[in-house]
């Protein structure tokens, strides 16, 4: 395990839909490496197009793993990030 992964910072939510029937294991893979770049501190990967939710969502961040599919999270205060849910977009 890489030190990356061992700070790593999930809901319940977030493991729920990520193990879900919804997603196929090759956008599985997809969710992944959008996981790996923002753990790696490479939000500014392009592909990520990484953006703050406005209205009742204000706080929470969004990071694309594909044009369809998309991962939530907030910052936590000591400068990780604690992911949300995973979703079709």
């Amino acid at each position: 395990m890489t030190d990356a992964y061992q700070t790593l910072s999930v809901t319940e939510t977030f493991l729920q839909t990520f193990i879900s029937k919804d997603f196929t294991a090759n956008e599985r893979k997809r969710l992944l490496k959008a996981l790996r770049l923002l753990l790696e501190d490479n939000e500014r990967h392009p592909s990520l197009r990484v953006h703050e939710l406005r209205g009742d969502l204000a706080g929470v961040w969004s990071a694309s793993a594909s044009k369809e599919l998309r991962v939530t999270f907030e910052r936590v205060s000591d400068g990780r990030k604690r992911f949300l849910t995973c979703s079709h977009h």
